[in-house]
């Protein structure tokens, strides 16, 4: 058997637009997770800004007050005087303690609770080897001590002071 031919039926044909594709998306606005990001960063740029400034600060202390311990030590290399250093570095010590370290009442301390409070501060026996000269010295005629190593004792401890995380209950400017 044969098919019989029949036309196609004739489609019509209607006039279609072009698809038009949405825009690609474009990197703005930024998804919240950038903006968490963005503020992050601000965050850690801002704390890094301040640690940076308070060493910094910390730096210029301790550069303004080893100029006052060079002073004491670059006369003492000029007059060779061990009692006019054990008296510049007492007073340097007492002037240390009341303003920078805020503690008024503890420059009216004498002799060994004097040093025991300069040790405390600093967690060490720095001044124990010292604490004739330093009780006693400033008001004889002659004695007889380390004068280098007490410089350096002094501008250890006073450098570990500044630099050095501040310890609880001391005021510090």
């Amino acid at each position: 058997m044969q098919t019989p031919n029949i036309p196609a039926p004739a489609m019509q044909t209607l006039p279609l637009r072009d698809i038009k594709l949405p825009a690609e998306p474009s990197f703005w606005p930024l998804a919240p997770g950038w903006w968490l990001l963005i503020a992050l960063l601000m965050m850690l740029l801002i704390w890094l800004g301040f640690k940076w400034y308070r060493h910094h600060q910390k730096k210029q202390r301790w550069q303004a007050i080893d100029e006052q311990l060079s002073a004491i030590e670059f006369k003492y290399t000029q007059d060779q005087n061990s009692q006019q250093l054990l008296t510049g570095i007492s007073a340097f010590l007492r002037r240390f303690v009341k303003h920078q370290l805020g503690q008024n009442t503890a420059t009216s301390l004498s002799g060994t609770q004097w040093i025991e409070h300069l040790n405390q501060l600093d967690s060490k026996p720095t001044f124990s080897p010292y604490e004739r000269p330093l009780t006693q010295g400033p008001f004889q005629a002659s004695c007889e001590y380390d004068a280098d190593g007490l410089l350096q004792a002094t501008r250890a401890f006073i450098k570990r002071q500044v630099m050095q995380p501040h310890k609880a209950g001391a005021k510090h400017v």
